[in-house]
């Protein structure tokens, strides 16, 4: 097999496992902590609408920040 690397331009906002679950669209084990939460991590909203949670530590590994000078390109080419 060949290694690729993947661009996509998605949607986030911080949410933990917990709330993700409420919201119907975590999966796999959950872990809730003493104060009721569940690990942090990131609500993630793909450009076809699908919608995800993805753990902190993996999302701040595979995604950063829109620069404000990237996002005036990407709304002058829109």
């Amino acid at each position: 097999m060949e290694r690729y690397i993947g661009t996509k331009i998605i949607l986030a906002e911080p949410m933990d496992q917990w709330t993700a679950f409420q919201s119907g669209f975590a999966r796999g084990e959950l872990v809730i902590g003493r104060d009721g939460t569940g690990p942090p991590g990131y609500k993630v909203v793909y450009e076809d609408g699908y919608v995800s949670w993805s753990p902190k530590e993996t999302f701040e590994r595979a995604y950063r920040k829109v620069t404000s000078g990237e996002l005036a390109l990407l709304l002058k080419e829109g």
